[in-house]
C-alpha cells in the first residue's frame, strides 16, 4: 500500500467535498413514479392524475437524502491493532479517479392543487428549489495520486476546468393541463414560470500546472472568473466594509420551462413517458457580479529553494520564505466586480420512461427509467417496481434500482413507500428510496420523503 503524509490533508478536503449530501428531490423517486395515489406523481409526469379523486390539495412535504461517491467507511478506516482511525487515501483516490462529481438538489413543495373534470384535468403548484453541482477535475485527482511526474512540457495538468461548480436557488410556479383523448390514452403538459434568486456559475475559471522538460521548474497559472448573481444588495457600512440586504423578494431574473407527458393504460398494462424541465431556463439580468482573480490572471514559477537566501550569517532569514508564501497565496486572491453581461442558465432536463403490468386489480409490477442530463454529468437509474393497493386506503410500492453516476454503477439500491388514505380523504405517506446500504457508515445514497395530502370527491378507478 502507498504511504501518504503531506497529501492527506488535500485528499481529505476533496473527499469531504464529495461527501456533501445530495438533498434528494422527491420528484425523481422511482417510488413516486410507480404510485397511483400520491399527487406528487403528477410532478414526474403531467399526464398522471391520482386515481379515485376529483380534487386534491398537496400540502407542504419534506424530503431529504444524499448521494455521494464516497461513504464514511470509504474515507475513514479503523486499525484495531493500533487503536487508531486513519484516512484511507488509496481508496479515496481510486474512487475519485472514476467518479469525482457530486450533486445537490432540494425543493420545498409549498402547495399543490389538482382538479379532475373526467375528460381533462388541471393542476397547479408552487415550489422553492436549490440545485448544486460540483465536478472534481480528473487532473487534480491525478496530481494528488501521481504528482507531476511524467507530465512535462505541453502535457500540463488541468487542476481546474470549466465545469468546476454550478449552484442556483429559484422559485417555480407551475400550471398543468391533461387531456384524456380516449379512455386509454392521456397526454399532459405543464408550463413553469421561474424566478431566480441566486446563481453561482463558472464563466471560464481555470488552473494549470506546467512542468519543465528537465523538471527544473514548475509553473502554476490560475484564472478565476465566475458569475455571482443574487437579490442581495451591497451597501457600504461606513467602516470600510459592506452590509448586504435583500433588495426585493420579486426577482427580475426570470425564465420559463415546460414538462410534457403521455400515458397509455388498459386493464392489463400501462406505458408512460415524460420530459421534465425542457426549455431555456433562467435569464439572469439583475444583480450580476463576477468573482475574478484580483488584478487578472496569476502565475507562479517554482525552481526550488536557494539555501543561501534562507540562511543569512548563520541565521534563518524569514523574508525570503514570506515572499515565497505571498507569491503562492496570490494565486487564490479574488475580488468582486459589479456588473456584467446578462446570461442564461439551464435547469437539467430529466427523462422518465415507465411500464406496468396489472396482474390483478390490486397488484401491479413493472420498470421505470429516470435520466438527468446536464453539463455537469449524466445520472440515470433503472428500477424494478411492485405496487399493492388495498381497498384504496393503503398503497405500498417497493423498488430495486440500479444507479449510474457518470458511468459509476451501484447495482442494488432498494426502496419502499407507503401511503395511507383513510376514507379516501386524508393521506399520509412516507418513502425511503435508493437505499445503498442499511448500515449507515457504508451508505452512499438514500432518499427520504414524507408529507400529507387532502382529497375531495370520488371518481371511478383508472
Amino acid at each position: 500500500m502507498k504511504k501518504y503524509s503531506y497529501k492527506n490533508f488535500a485528499i481529505l478536503f476533496c473527499a469531504l467535498m464529495l461527501a456533501i449530501p445530495l438533498i434528494g428531490n422527491a420528484q425523481s423517486s422511482s417510488i413516486i413514479y410507480g404510485s397511483s395515489r400520491n399527487p406528487l406523481m403528477n410532478a414526474v409526469n403531467p399526464a398522471f392524475f391520482p386515481a379515485h379523486s376529483r380534487l386534491y390539495i398537496a400540502l407542504p412535504n419534506a424530503n431529504i437524502g444524499f448521494d455521494s461517491p464516497l461513504a464514511y467507511s470509504s474515507i475513514f478506516q479503523y486499525d484495531s491493532a493500533s487503536n487508531t482511525t486513519y484516512i484511507n487515501a488509496n481508496n479515496i483516490l481510486d474512487t475519485l479517479s472514476t467518479d469525482g462529481n457530486i450533486r445537490l438538489a432540494t425543493n420545498i413543495h409549498a402547495v399543490g392543487l389538482g382538479l379532475d373534470f373526467d375528460r381533462f384535468f388541471i393542476t397547479a403548484s408552487t415550489q422553492a428549489k436549490v440545485d448544486f453541482g460540483f465536478a472534481l477535475p480528473s487532473g487534480l485527482v491525478t496530481f494528488l495520486n501521481e504528482g507531476n511526474y511524467g507530465h512535462t512540457g505541453d502535457d500540463y495538468i488541468e487542476l481546474i476546468d470549466g465545469d468546476l461548480i454550478s449552484a442556483r436557488a429559484y422559485a417555480e410556479a407551475a400550471i398543468g393541463f391533461g387531456i384524456r383523448l380516449t379512455d386509454r390514452f392521456t397526454i399532459g403538459a405543464r408550463a413553469k414560470f421561474l424566478m431566480g434568486y441566486l446563481d453561482l456559475s463558472n464563466n471560464g475559471s481555470s488552473a494549470r500546472l506546467y512542468t519543465a522538460e528537465d523538471y527544473s521548474s514548475i509553473t502554476g497559472v490560475a484564472n478565476l472568473d465566475m458569475n455571482l448573481t443574487s437579490i442581495l444588495e451591497k451597501e457600504d457600512d461606513g467602516n470600510g466594509g459592506y452590509n448586504y440586504s435583500i433588495n426585493s423578494y420579486i426577482s427580475k431574473n426570470t425564465g420559463v420551462n415546460f414538462d410534457l407527458g403521455i400515458r397509455y393504460s388498459t386493464d392489463f398494462f400501462e406505458l408512460s413517458a415524460s420530459v421534465i424541465d425542457l426549455g431555456p431556463g433562467i435569464h439572469w439580468t439583475d444583480g450580476i457580479q463576477r468573482v475574478v482573480s484580483k488584478g487578472g490572471s496569476h502565475s507562479f514559477t517554482f525552481s526550488g529553494l536557494d539555501v543561501s537566501d534562507i540562511l543569512q550569517g548563520g541565521e534563518m532569514d524569514t523574508t525570503y520564505l514570506s515572499q515565497l508564501m505571498d507569491s503562492l497565496s496570490s494565486l487564490t486572491e479574488y475580488e468582486l466586480v459589479d456588473g456584467g453581461e446578462d446570461y442564461w442558465t439551464t435547469i437539467p432536463t430529466k427523462v422518465n420512461l415507465g411500464g406496468m403490468i396489472h396482474f390483478t386489480q390490486g397488484f401491479s409490477a413493472g420498470l421505470h427509467f429516470h435520466g438527468e442530463f446536464s453539463s455537469m454529468g449524466n445520472y440515470t437509474n433503472t428500477s424494478a417496481l411492485a405496487r399493492i393497493n388495498i381497498r384504496d386506503w393503503v398503497e405500498v410500492v417497493a423498488s430495486a434500482s440500479v444507479l449510474s453516476n457518470n458511468g459509476h454503477i451501484d447495482w442494488f439500491n432498494p426502496g419502499f413507500g407507503i401511503s395511507l388514505t383513510p376514507f379516501r380523504a386524508f393521506q399520509v405517506y412516507a418513502i425511503l428510496d435508493y437505499i445503498s446500504n442499511f448500515y449507515l457508515v457504508d451508505a452512499k445514497q438514500i432518499n427520504m420523503t414524507f408529507g400529507l395530502n387532502l382529497f375531495f370527491g370520488s371518481s371511478s378507478s383508472r
